[in-house]
């Protein structure tokens, strides 16, 4: 997001705080928030992919868990005190 790529997608995509979820573009495409979790899990395979299933549930509703677990994350997944460093290979998945 911080690179010239990731701001030209940004200001394509019009999206104007992009820290506030996450985000995945892909064939100029843009998926945030539940759309983008669901995107990428059934990009990873079995058993991620079976939350194809997920898509059921209305956006709106969706999105609004998407929201509480992000509220509630530190207390569901700890909170660390460094960050994970990526691999160069991790590193070509991002912007």
């Amino acid at each position: 997001m911080q690179s010239d790529k990731g701001e030209r997608l940004l200001k394509a995509h019009q999206v104007d705080d992009p820290l506030s979820s996450m985000l995945v573009i892909d064939k100029n495409q843009l998926y945030k928030q539940s759309d983008a979790v669901l995107f990428i899990a059934t990009k990873l395979g079995f058993p991620f992919s079976m939350a194809k299933v997920l898509y059921l549930i209305p956006k709106g509703l969706r999105d609004r868990f998407y929201d509480w677990v992000g509220r509630n994350r530190y207390r569901f997944f700890g909170k660390q005190t460094q960050c994970r460093l990526l691999t160069e290979k991790q590193k070509q998945h991002f912007l």
